[in-house]
């Protein structure tokens, strides 16, 4: 999968820049309207619950740099 998240970073970097040339846009507006276009695309293959269930576990992982080893006691 590390292909589709290469092409999803291209592609958002190019809209946020694009957004950033053009004084008639502006990028967090540009954020917002990415995100409410894949909203809309991926809720015509997935449950509103599934979406609420991934996309929180996205924000939770956002950010978290601490990981957790475990080993047999």
């Amino acid at each position: 999968m590390a292909g589709e998240y290469d092409v999803a970073r291209k592609c958002i970097a190019e809209a946020l820049d694009a957004a950033e040339q053009d004084r008639g846009m502006s990028p967090p507006s540009m954020a917002d309207a990415l995100l409410a276009t894949l909203l809309g695309h991926m809720q015509k293959s997935r449950t509103r619950k599934d979406l609420m269930s991934f996309i929180e576990f996205q924000l939770e992982s956002i950010g978290e740099d601490e990981f957790v080893i475990t080993r047999g006691c």
